[in-house]
């Protein structure tokens, strides 16, 4: 299966709806349309109606870098938080292409996820590969939100800066967390995914477990070694969890098509990726959430836990997968173990911060009797 794709840079399209959602003056989008068009002009427009629509977005994504640093020149306000905020998405994706070149080499520990995926019973990349497959248009769409993934995260920062800037800085460095940390994972636990190890049969043939030997493998494929923890899912874990706030259309939409878009994750990952995800999520949402002090207990047993699951899981992954395969109940067990396990973890920590919010507001009917009739302290 050859997965199709959008060549689309989706980091300028996310510098348009931050563009956008800050809402600029005529003289900008006119500046912004017109450094658009002269990138459109000199690249040029690809592919069908839909392909060519993006790009031209994107054009206009790149275009509005020059408009905000230009409006002080066409009798605006200078933005510096707008231009910074405008400069992380190309910035943190020319870095992250930049550090997963550079472990593109050397072997992997592929077959060891194969293996604990196999011991499930079935081969989950397999069979999502499959699933994805049924029909053109179910590839196209599932593929244009597992490239689109950036566009998630942007309208969520952009939704809860609306409602509470801390929180929109939570989530901000919770995303950046995420990619810093996930790469130090990479190196410790390389791994390429089934769709590279298995180019030549993936999805149809999955090969059989008797086949693969529970020893670290080199692949010669030059292709990033960056599955483990899968960070789309990390990523999706950070969208959907903050979607909780979010006016209820903006969460069903949201939290739908993330889930469309693990489908495709799991195309290109391992169910184990996808599970040691949870527990690095976990970690690192607790760390980043100042709802909650950092000295209550729901907040440190939360990020201690999800660092300890996190070891534990790289761990008998990497020394003990053949205990796995001794029944299919111990990886499930295992699993469901950790799902639940960060589902408890994370609910509690919510649940102190809602806690604390109810207990910062005053009751009605403690407020004082000049406050209850409407009239100010100050009044006489």
């Amino acid at each position: 299966m050859h997965p199709i794709g959008i060549n689309i840079n989706v980091n300028f399209l996310a510098c348009l709806v931050l563009f956008l959602a800050a809402r600029p003056r005529l003289k900008a989008l006119l500046v912004m349309s017109a450094a658009g068009a002269a990138l459109g002009a000199c690249l040029g427009l690809h592919g069908g109606i839909l392909h060519a629509a993006l790009e031209a977005l994107s054009y206009c994504g790149a275009g509005a870098l020059p408009a905000v640093w230009l409006t002080p020149l066409i009798g605006g306000p200078s933005n510096l938080k707008l231009l910074g905020k405008l400069l992380v998405p190309p910035a943190f994706g020319y870095l992250s292409a930049l550090l997963l070149g550079l472990g593109a080499v050397g072997i992997t520990y592929d077959h060891l996820l194969y293996a604990f995926d196999g011991s499930l019973g079935f081969q989950p990349s397999f069979w999502a590969g499959q699933a994805v497959s049924v029909a053109p248009w179910v590839s196209r769409l599932t593929r244009g939100l597992y490239d689109g993934l950036p566009l998630f995260v942007v309208a969520a920062y952009v939704l809860e800066e609306r409602r509470d800037a801390r929180r929109a800085r939570d989530l901000f460095f919770l995303v950046m967390l995420i990619g810093i940390c996930g790469s130090l994972c990479f190196v410790l636990f390389p791994a390429v995914g089934a769709y590279f190890l298995y180019a030549g049969s993936f999805p149809w043939r999955a090969p059989a477990l008797s086949s693969v030997s529970l020893v670290p493998t080199l692949v010669t494929a030059a292709v990033p070694r960056n599955c483990m923890p899968s960070l789309h899912t990390a990523w999706a874990l950070a969208v959907f969890w903050a979607a909780r706030r979010f006016h209820p259309g903006w969460r069903l939409l949201l939290r739908g098509l993330l889930m469309l878009m693990l489908l495709q994750t799991l195309v290109f990952h391992y169910l184990a990726d996808m599970v040691v995800a949870l527990p690095f999520t976990l970690a690192l949402y607790a760390l980043t959430y100042s709802d909650v002090p950092w000295p209550a207990r729901q907040r440190r047993y939360a990020c201690y836990s999800g660092v300890l699951l996190v070891a534990a899981w790289l761990a008998a992954l990497r020394w003990g997968a053949g205990f796995f395969l001794l029944s299919p109940a111990i990886p499930w067990l295992a699993a469901l173990f950790t799902v639940a396990a960060c589902h408890f973890l994370r609910r509690s920590l919510e649940k102190a911060a809602d806690a604390r919010m109810e207990n910062a507001m005053p009751a009605p009917g403690r407020l004082e009797p000049e406050l209850r009739l409407g009239v100010s302290p100050n009044a006489a």
